[in-house]
């Protein structure tokens, strides 16, 4: 008997400059089904198509298969689907399958939307999907099942299922890398000259129910694949030389087996230099157990820092997204156990929770600079996924959440016909829109100048020895930068604020738009990020610029910094900002002892100012290029590691009496 054909599609995530993602959902489905006699004997699996290429191409390589499974999430759903109406037009009995995160689980939006969409998998797809091929198999058709939602191939009707689904027996599940099926693709994106990414995978479930968050979908007790597969999926991964991992785990950090998964990566990595680039979402309640699991990972390259996330500060917002943070004394003490081993932490917020106000954002922001002001504090604006409560009708209406859309990815690596969109919230009824643009550029100035390290001995003088605090300052320095727009700070606001005014008219996810017309410096992250990296080019000037803010803020507050103390902060701003530049070590005159100052403030304790000729010796031991900068300025995600102002310590002998 002729067996039928099967053909996978997942299209990977891509951005400018980013690895290529292995297809390992995709390839997982694969090695499951093929550990059954039956499957292997009814049923031939095409190479996964992953590789974005011409429309019609890959409609032409597709062809006409028995089954095209569809892996979807929000870097390729439209552009999935419109595959799937294309495959569907040339060959009407193919039957078209979807899953993952993105379409919406139990009802028949998707299928009304997408009529070439035959069913839908909803949550993990290794049984029900089995399933499926096993019902193909007996009778070429769909049938019921726990967890598929399907169009009735008699009468049309589609046919819910309010079940998401569950693997079952984690260790029945074989490893797509072990089964040989992520050879091929690696090899693929290796004779295309691009770098790569994949995915390891240890549990899967998350026992929090974060509302905004898409994860709890796979159920709140997390399932442990064994430890064995888990340390050879390492050793393919580290063998292959792959540059970037994805954790797929919800809250690594979590399992006592972690550590042992942290030492054993730790390990490869040490071995073969791979991967270079670590991305995983630490325990969302962390604790020096924690912290301790991951430490292994902290000796190695690949690692970007501990996240501490806290996502808001304010009680409304976190009771609204069913959110419990640690207290604020503990994440002190957490961070501040990370920092003295000379680790990295960071923190992150998002914009635009339910709840929030404009005034609850910023001092919420304000509270979580205090709390990393030797780490880092990144903001990301809420992006609605369809299977997060949050993205719910009912959700929508109760907090009156107003949203616009954002593109995916870079226009020019996609079909522009085809473009992926991400859905943000831009309003709710406590934070109206135009308190949301505010937050954008509050935000875009906080992590420029903190997180990015443009401005950090600046933020140090006014908060820690004249004692203003960081709402106050950040507010006075955008009051006076919307009014001198000539100036280049000013300017990069005036760049920002066009993008968010766009961005607010972006309500259509079907709008095409220009590569020059995507409004990138909505997102506060990306803003900051573009406007520091522009700064290098006017390093002087900007260092001059926040020299006048620090003096202004501190008089509108009643506050006069010496001339003295003036000329310190623009010596420090000039010279000791992070930059591209040959390798320094020489002496600078000060009229004051600021650095010593504002060295002990970071640290929390406290030295007197003193007026008086004192020479500190500026290291910077390594050149560095702008190739380099760059690199840590765009390329490192939630991290904004190595940004630390060049050294700067005192010479006792040199210190004039």
């Amino acid at each position: 008997m002729k067996k039928r054909l099967v053909q996978f599609v997942q299209f990977a995530a891509r951005h400018t400059g980013a690895a290529i993602d292995l297809p390992y959902s995709s390839a997982g489905l694969r090695a499951y089904a093929e550990s059954f006699a039956d499957i292997r004997a009814a049923f031939e699996f095409a190479p996964v198509i992953f590789m974005r290429e011409r429309f019609e191409d890959l409609v032409e390589r597709v062809g006409r298969p028995d089954l095209l499974a569809l892996s979807c999430y929000v870097w390729n759903f439209n552009s999935t689907m419109a595959l799937a109406a294309a495959v569907k037009r040339r060959s009407p009995q193919t039957i078209v399958v979807i899953g993952g995160p993105h379409p919406k689980y139990g009802d028949d939006s998707v299928f009304v939307a997408h009529p070439a969409v035959d069913a839908l998998v909803q949550g993990e797809g290794e049984a029900v999907f089995l399933g499926v091929l096993r019902a193909i198999a007996a009778t070429g058709r769909l049938a019921p099942i726990d967890g598929l939602s399907f169009r009735d191939p008699d009468d049309g009707s589609i046919r819910i299922s309010q079940h998401r689904a569950k693997a079952g027996d984690m260790s029945a599940i074989p490893s797509p890398y072990a089964a040989g099926l992520m050879d091929g693709p690696l090899a693929d994106v290796r004779r295309r000259g691009y770098s790569v990414s994949t995915v390891l995978e240890s549990n899967r479930g998350c026992p929090f129910q974060c509302t905004f968050c898409d994860w709890g979908s796979l159920g709140s007790k997390l399932a442990e694949l064994p430890i064995e597969r888990v340390f050879a999926d390492i050793d393919w991964i580290a063998d292959n030389g792959i540059e970037t991992l994805w954790m797929a785990d919800s809250n690594v950090g979590i399992r006592k087996r972690d550590k042992d998964i942290a030492a054993y990566l730790a390990d490869a990595c040490h071995r073969t230099g791979y991967p270079r680039t670590l991305v995983m979402s630490t325990s969302k309640n962390s604790s020096r157990a924690v912290i301790d699991a991951m430490r292994p990972l902290t000796q190695t390259p690949m690692y970007r820092g501990l996240s501490l996330s806290f996502q808001s500060y304010d009680e409304t917002a976190l009771r609204n997204i069913k959110r419990q943070n640690i207290k604020l004394s503990s994440y002190y003490e957490l961070q501040e156990y990370t920092l003295s081993r000379g680790e990295r932490a960071y923190s992150e917020v998002i914009l635009g929770l339910p709840g929030e106000t404009l005034d609850s954002f910023k001092a919420g922001v304000a509270t979580g600079i205090d709390l990393t002001i030797r780490g880092e504090l990144l903001v990301h604006t809420c992006v609605l996924l369809p299977n997060a409560e949050l993205a719910s009708a009912k959700d929508r209406a109760r907090f009156g959440l107003r949203t616009a859309w954002m593109l995916a990815a870079d226009l020019s690596l996609m079909d522009p016909r085809f473009t992926e969109t991400y859905e943000h919230i831009v309003g709710t009824d406590t934070m109206p829109e135009s308190d949301w643009a505010e937050a954008v550029e509050f935000s875009w100035l906080v992590e420029m100048l903190h997180t990015y390290r443009l401005g950090h001995p600046a933020m140090l003088l006014l908060r820690r020895v004249i004692g203003l605090d960081f709402v106050a300052i950040f507010d006075g320095m955008l009051s006076f930068l919307r009014r001198r727009p000539d100036s280049l700070f000013g300017d990069q606001l005036q760049a920002m604020q066009r993008d968010v005014a766009f961005f607010l008219q972006c309500r259509d996810p079907a709008r095409r738009l220009q590569p020059d017309e995507i409004p990138w410096r909505a997102d506060p992250d990306t803003a900051a990020r573009t406007s520091r990296s522009k700064m290098v080019a006017h390093h002087d000037q900007c260092a001059a610029e926040l020299t006048m803010l620090t003096v202004a803020v501190a008089r509108a507050h009643g506050h006069t910094i010496s001339e003295a103390v003036r000329d310190d902060l623009f010596t420090m701003l000039k010279e000791a900002t992070f930059r591209p530049t040959p390798a320094v070590d020489r002496f600078l005159e000060f009229k004051t002892n600021l650095p010593s100052v504002l060295a002990a403030a970071r640290d929390g304790h406290t030295v007197a100012l003193k007026e008086g000729r004192t020479d500190y010796r500026l290291v910077c031991p390594d050149s560095v290029s702008p190739d380099a900068f760059s690199h840590l300025i765009n390329e490192l995600g939630e991290s904004a590691r190595g940004l630390e102002p060049f050294e700067l310590s005192p010479e006792p002998e040199r210190i004039a009496s």
